[in-house]
Parts: C-alpha cells; structure tokens; sequence
C-alpha cells in the first residue's frame, strides 16, 4: 500500500479531492454506459406522443374517408340490387312496379318469387277466352229471356191497342 501522506494544503487537499471525483465519476458513466438521463428520456417521450397524436389523425381521417367510401359502395351496390330485380321482373313477365315486391337476398330467390308472383298474378287476372263454350251458353240464355220479355212486352201492347179500338 501507499505510504500515508499527510495533507496540509487546502490545494493539496482540493487535487486529491478532485482526483478521487474524477475516478468515481469514470466509475458511475462505465456503470451507467448505454443509459440516457431522465431529460434526454422526456424529450423522447415527447416527440413519441407527438407521432402517436398524428398517427391517431391519420386514422381518424382514415376511418371517415373510409366510412365516405362504404356509403359509396353501398349506393352502388343498392342500385345494382334495383338494377337486377326489374331485370328479373321483367323476363317473368311482371310490371317494373313489381320490381321493389321481390323478396330474397339473391338473384336465386329473386327469381323463385317472380316466377311466383308472376303466375298468382296471370291467374287472378285471366279473363275468359273469346268464343268459349261458357260465354255461348251464358248469353244464349241472356239473349233468349231478352227476347222473351221482349214477346210479352209486345204482346201486351198490341192487347191494349185491341181493347182501346
């Protein structure tokens, strides 16, 4: 070991001092090494919420162009649904005002209903065919209690004029 010096100085006593702060503060920057301090670390916290805020902008403005663009599409998709159901209701044969009373979630069941109402809609509708064996029947019987009444209406006539001569 070291022989022990005395120290009778203030200088003498400031230099040994100054040695012995330098070797530790060598000593604490090794062990610290790597280490950034605590403003350096509040800066970096900083500028980290400042990305996090612009990156949430982003999103945001994002999200609503997105949400601008599913309306869009939505339009679309509604006009191509109208589009392909008075297609549908056309080829059956159907009004384009029976169009929006097709029920189903595709082109399929569009179909199947169409075809459905389609035929309600012919049979509730049909009208006797011209000539038929009924509508002879029915009016050759309207046409002969017709003519009869017609015989007695004449018949009482000519009785009234035969009294009143």
């Amino acid at each position: 070991m070291a022989e022990f010096t005395p120290i009778n100085t203030q200088e003498e006593f400031d230099a040994a001092l100054k040695e012995r702060l330098k070797r530790d503060r060598e000593a604490q920057a090794k062990k610290f090494e790597g280490w950034i301090s605590p403003d350096d670390q509040q800066k970096r916290v900083n500028e980290y919420e400042k990305q996090i805020k612009a990156l949430q902008d982003a999103a945001a403005e994002s999200e609503k162009t997105l949400a601008e663009k599913d309306a869009e599409i939505a339009k679309g998709a509604k006009y191509r649904t109208d589009l392909e159901k008075t297609r549908i209701a056309l080829a059956a044969g159907l009004k384009i005002d029976y169009a929006d009373r097709l029920r189903g979630e595709n082109a399929d069941e569009w179909k199947k209903d169409a075809e459905i109402l389609a035929k309600d809609f012919a049979v509730s509708h049909r009208t006797a065919p011209i000539g038929s064996a009924e509508g002879v029947n029915t009016n050759a019987a309207k046409q002969s209690k017709q003519a009869s009444e017609r015989d007695a209406l004449r018949s009482m006539i000519q009785g009234l004029d035969a009294s009143a001569k």
